[in-house]
C-alpha cells in the first residue's frame, strides 16, 4: 500500500513527506481535489467527531464553485492547501504557466476563506522542475505524502469501507496520508478509518501544527 515511486524518492529532499517526531504518535490526513459541495461538510462532521485536524488541498476552480464549503473548512480549523487552479494542466508546463495557475488558486482560496493557503501540493502528485520551483517562489511548503491507499480506485462503497479497515492497520506514526474528498467513497472509508486510528492511540489533531501550518478561524 505504501508508495515508493522513483520520482518521489528523487525529489524527497524538496518535499514534506512525513511529520516531524512528536511526543505522541501522530498522523496527518490530507484531502485532495475538493471542495465538494455535497461531501465536504459530511467529511468535516466525521473529522470533528474524532477531534481530527486535516489539510485540504483545494482546486481553485472548485473553490470558486463552492466558496461556502471552503469557508467552513477554515472556520473548522483545518489547514488549506493550494492544489492548482486547473487540476488538469499540462504535465510539463513552463514555470511561468505554473506560477500563474498557482496564484489564481491562492487568490480563489483567500477570496472564499478569508486567508491564503499555507501549503502546496502538486496536481496529480506530478513532480518536475516547475512544481518544485513555483511553490518555493511563493514560500509555500510542498506537501507530499508517505502513504497512498489509492482510494480513488475503490470500485464501490463496500470496497471503500474495506480499504478504510486495511488503511488503519497500515498507518504508522508520522505518516501523511493521501485521500480524496471528491467522491462518496470517502465517507465509508472514514467511518472505518477514524475510530480505529483513535482506538490505536494516534493523535489526529496535531499534524497541521507540527508542520507549522495555519489553522483556525480567519
Amino acid at each position: 500500500m505504501r508508495s515508493s515511486g522513483l520520482r518521489t524518492l528523487l525529489a524527497s529532499p524538496f518535499l514534506v513527506r512525513r511529520l516531524p517526531a512528536a511526543s505522541r504518535p501522530s498522523v496527518l490526513l490530507t484531502f485532495d481535489d475538493g471542495p465538494n459541495p455535497d461531501l465536504t461538510d459530511q467529511v468535516l462532521q466525521r473529522l470533528d467527531a474524532h477531534g481530527a485536524r486535516a489539510v485540504f488541498c483545494l482546486v481553485g476552480t472548485r473553490v470558486r464553485e463552492a466558496p461556502d464549503a471552503t469557508r467552513r473548512l477554515a472556520e473548522a480549523g483545518h489547514a488549506l492547501g493550494n492544489h492548482s487552479h486547473e487540476h488538469g494542466m499540462a504535465s510539463w508546463p513552463s514555470l511561468g504557466t505554473y506560477l500563474a495557475d498557482l496564484d489564481r488558486c491562492s487568490e480563489a482560496i483567500e477570496d472564499a476563506a478569508g486567508r491564503a493557503p499555507t501549503v502546496f501540493r502538486a496536481p496529480g502528485g506530478r513532480i518536475h522542475w516547475a512544481s518544485l520551483v513555483a511553490p518555493r517562489r511563493r514560500r509555500l511548503p510542498h506537501l507530499h505524502w508517505s502513504l497512498d491507499p489509492r482510494d480513488y480506485a475503490c470500485r464501490n462503497l463496500d470496497d471503500a469501507a474495506e480499504l478504510g479497515r486495511g488503511l488503519a492497520d497500515a498507518v504508522r506514526p508520522r505518516d501523511i496520508v493521501l485521500l480524496h474528498d471528491d467522491h462518496p467513497r470517502i465517507l465509508p472509508l472514514l467511518d472505518e478509518l477514524l475510530p480505529r486510528l483513535v482506538q490505536a492511540g494516534f493523535d489526529l489533531s496535531a499534524g497541521p501544527s507540527l508542520l507549522g501550518l495555519t489553522g483556525g478561524a480567519p
